[in-house]
């Protein structure tokens, strides 16, 4: 989440409210709303033990107008911090994407489990969000969108890679071998 409020903090205003047509439907406002609207959801219900996603309010404010976003997102950081560590293992019930002729559209799950889900939704529509703004020529960030995982990945690929100071290069080797 803060690294979303951070792409909102320096996007400009009529950047996050477009929409790139020929790329999507949507633009990074309505992913950024998209998000968010999770988030909401799970705040407004785990206290109650169980989520519902589906009941989402799909602020079109938030969509639009990214000073408003950015305070929305401001105050879901902090509410998130404020959530007590005890909660984190308590069992839920949680409805998402339900089918109406579901008889049971209820799974269980933990909060630690549905905190872990809103990371990896965020994660994957931050991508997204990347791309469309890559488009019109803004740049999010090299780690934007990506999951601690994959950077760590990155990391070790790339620190592999890298030719040790002690070690010569291959080209030095196969000179030096002629």
């Amino acid at each position: 989440m803060a690294q979303g409020l951070e792409v909102i903090e320096r996007l400009p205003a009529e950047l996050y409210a477009s929409v790139p047509g020929e790329l999507a439907h949507n633009g990074a406002g309505s992913h950024f709303r998209h998000v968010h609207d999770y988030y909401r959801c799970f705040l407004r219900d785990v206290e109650t033990g169980r989520i519902d996603y589906d009941r989402r309010v799909r602020d079109e404010r938030f969509e639009t107008e990214s000073a408003y976003a950015a305070e929305q997102l401001r105050d879901t950081i902090q509410r998130l911090g404020e959530l007590s560590a005890e909660l984190t293992d308590r069992e839920v019930e949680v409805r998402m994407d339900a089918d109406p002729a579901d008889p049971n559209p209820w799974s269980r799950s933990t909060v630690n489990r549905e905190l872990r889900f809103l990371v990896s939704h965020t994660i994957h529509h931050y991508a997204l969000i990347a791309m469309i703004l890559k488009v019109q020529e803004f740049s999010c960030g090299d780690d934007f969108g990506v999951a601690p995982s994959t950077l760590q990945h990155w990391a070790a690929v790339s620190s592999a890679a890298a030719p040790s100071a002690a070690a010569p290069s291959a080209a030095a080797s196969s000179a030096a071998t002629r």
